[in-house]
């Protein structure tokens, strides 16, 4: 698992999760360690699978038996810091992705 990915893409469930069950200051200080290099973002994923009573995932990808990865489509946008694999499809109209880890907008590519 693509541990940032998933952080990211997440983050505005578990903040709102976090300040309604009351471990949004935890959740803070974590997200800054992650941003300040002091910690790795997998501490995030333990937090919130913790305060979920999630199990942590072990790291790796496992792709289903038989199915190849799809090529990600032309005109996507990535991690603006190439930090993590995560891709968005801007709809017409629609507002620009953001990395909500290092509150940036995403990089289109």
């Amino acid at each position: 698992m693509d541990e940032l990915m998933w952080v990211c893409g997440r983050l505005p469930e578990a903040r709102a999760r976090a300040t309604e069950e009351g471990w949004g200051p935890e959740l803070a200080r974590v997200l800054d360690d992650v941003r300040d290099g002091a910690r790795p973002v997998t501490a995030v994923v333990e937090v919130v699978y913790g305060h979920l009573g999630l199990p942590v995932r072990s790291r790796g990808y496992a792709p289903v038996p038989g199915q190849e990865p799809a090529p990600p489509p032309p005109g996507t946008y990535t991690c603006p810091g190439r930090h993590c694999s995560r891709t968005e499809v801007r709809e017409p109209g629609g507002p620009l992705p953001e990395c909500l880890v290092f509150d940036e907008p995403m990089s289109f590519r």
